[in-house]
């Protein structure tokens, strides 16, 4: 129902549908508005637990929110009794969304306007009712973004490392024959420690870089080169002197078992706080190399925010990129206390670094 709107094939799901020719009209006004719904009958179970098929269609729509367009997901369910009742309206966030409960939302995501409670025919259509929905999500967004887990990371590297288990060694692994036409993502992780180890697995199960270079200039940490040996990640090269030339490396045929077992072994029990840093890092490296422009805790140089007037640096929300940080963000709700911590903070930082002449 992409590229053209199938008339018949909707009047044949709304068979039992009291008004079907006026809904159907209906919905043909809303596809040339929203052409990328899509439309099904599903099972809906109204609060008195009885149910019924009803038509409802999903999708997202543009929602400025200052100065930042998000495609905020809903879905509408149409009763049978349209366009003489109004649709059930919810949000649909997707796993790493959450809902922001206010005056039109609630915790179910079932959203409430007052056009749908001044909702009569003919006046009230469902374009009315969506643009009304947008106008009142552009002054408070319904969803933010959940920061994924550690947890749910941990899963995505299991998967990724099984994946290299079974033999599957292109996992995004890129062209390496064309190079002239596109950025070729190399990143260097230096230390061949847990920490150096997290990191690589972590920046590995991102797909973030075309090559990726451990470089390991000590001769204390074998043990944890070696199990990334074991794991012969794709487009992953173990060094003592950062090279970009040469080869990538093929898969080696070690047992499947042993590198399972291996790889549970380093995810579960070796060094858990290398794992958060390791994926707080790989989200770093991605918000850099993708120039995602994402909100990240970084230690930066406090002065002029805040009215922090002394030299010190402070871990505070910045929006990253391929530039580095291209924002501080503050607060807009200036609120008294946080600016007191944070600049009483800065002036016992700076006492201590004057204490120790850090400070010229």
């Amino acid at each position: 129902m992409e590229m053209e709107f199938d008339c018949e094939g909707l009047r044949r799901l709304l068979g039992k549908y009291k008004f079907r020719d006026l809904t159907v009209e209906e919905l043909k006004n809303v596809n040339m508005f929203f052409p990328h719904f899509r439309y099904s009958m599903d099972t809906y179970v109204f609060k008195d637990s009885s149910q019924k098929d009803l038509l409802n269609f999903t999708g997202t729509v543009p929602v400025m929110y200052q100065g930042n367009t998000y495609n905020i997901p809903i879905r509408l369910w149409i009763l049978d009794s349209h366009p003489f009742a109004p649709p059930i309206c919810f949000l649909k966030p997707t796993a790493n969304m959450g809902i922001s409960v206010g005056k039109h939302v609630d915790a179910q995501g079932r959203i409430y306007l007052p056009y749908l409670q001044n909702w009569s025919h003919p006046k009230s259509v469902i374009v009315g009712l969506i643009k009304e929905m947008i106008a009142k999500f552009q002054e408070e967004l319904p969803l933010y973004s959940l920061p994924s887990s550690d947890e749910a990371r941990q899963v995505d590297l299991l998967a990724y490392i099984a994946k290299i288990t079974e033999g599957v060694s292109d996992i995004n692994s890129k062209n390496w024959v064309n190079h002239e036409h596109k950025t070729v993502n190399k990143i260097t992780v230096v230390g061949g420690g847990e920490l150096g180890i997290a990191c690589t697995l972590a920046i590995s199960a991102k797909g973030i870089a075309d090559r990726l270079v451990l470089l390991d200039l000590s001769e204390e940490t074998k043990g944890g080169v070696m199990d990334l040996d074991i794991f012969s990640l794709p487009n992953v090269e173990i060094s003592k002197v950062p090279t970009w030339g040469g080869q990538e490396e093929v898969m080696s045929p070690n047992s499947q078992v042993q590198l399972s077992n291996r790889a549970m072994e380093l995810l579960r029990v070796k060094g858990q706080r290398s794992w958060s840093v390791g994926l707080s890092v790989a989200d770093l490296v991605d918000s850099i190399v993708n120039d995602k422009k994402k909100v990240h805790s970084v230690s930066i140089l406090a002065k002029g925010y805040y009215d922090i007037n002394s030299e010190v640096f402070l871990s505070l929300p910045c929006i990253i990129g391929t530039s580095g940080v291209s924002e501080v963000i503050q607060s807009t709700v200036r609120e008294d206390t946080v600016t007191e911590k944070l600049q009483s903070s800065a002036s016992s930082i700076h006492g201590l670094q004057q204490q120790l002449k850090l400070c010229f």
